[in-house]
């Protein structure tokens, strides 16, 4: 099932000054930052991340809903994975930069796309899913844990 959202609206809250990351889309028109530090860190190389991203995998560090600090109107598109899951992507509808996505899996969860962050160097998957549709030139490290298909889901985001 596929269907595509209307457009969504965040922005008011601010975030203390010393935010663990700050990102933007191409543009400028989107902006978040985020107050904590990531639940988990990823790389999908599902065939909708593929074709989301443009390229192998996406790379997405997962925060806390709550402490993530959006700010501009962006436009969605939602899809059931080969999950079962309903994913909602999140993309600027000026320069079409893909933000974030939620997964009704994780509900209290968002995972942002880690190439529209300020500083990334942090960033270490902890993780790699969907390994089954990986193309052969697509690497990660053989120390990271690979699965297959979906990960286990982890507990809910207190």
């Amino acid at each position: 099932m596929k269907r595509s959202l209307g457009p969504r609206q965040w922005g008011g809250s601010k975030m203390p000054d010393g935010a663990f990351v700050t990102g933007k889309c191409l543009c400028g028109a989107v902006s978040y930052e985020v107050a904590g530090e990531p639940v988990r860190m990823s790389q999908c190389h599902c065939r909708d991340c593929q074709r989301a991203s443009g390229t192998g995998h996406m790379s997405l560090a997962f925060f806390k809903a709550d402490g993530v600090a959006l700010h501009g109107e962006t436009r969605s598109f939602s899809v059931t994975a080969d999950s079962g899951n309903l994913v909602t992507r999140h993309f600027c509808p000026v320069c079409g930069s893909r933000l974030f996505s939620e997964n009704s899996a994780r509900p209290g969860l968002i995972g942002l796309a880690v190439g529209c962050m300020e500083e990334r160097d942090w960033f270490e998957p902890q993780m790699v899913v969907f390994t089954k549709n990986r193309s052969a030139w697509d690497v990660t490290p053989s120390k990271v844990p690979s699965f297959e298909a979906a990960a286990p889901v982890p507990p809910p985001a207190r």
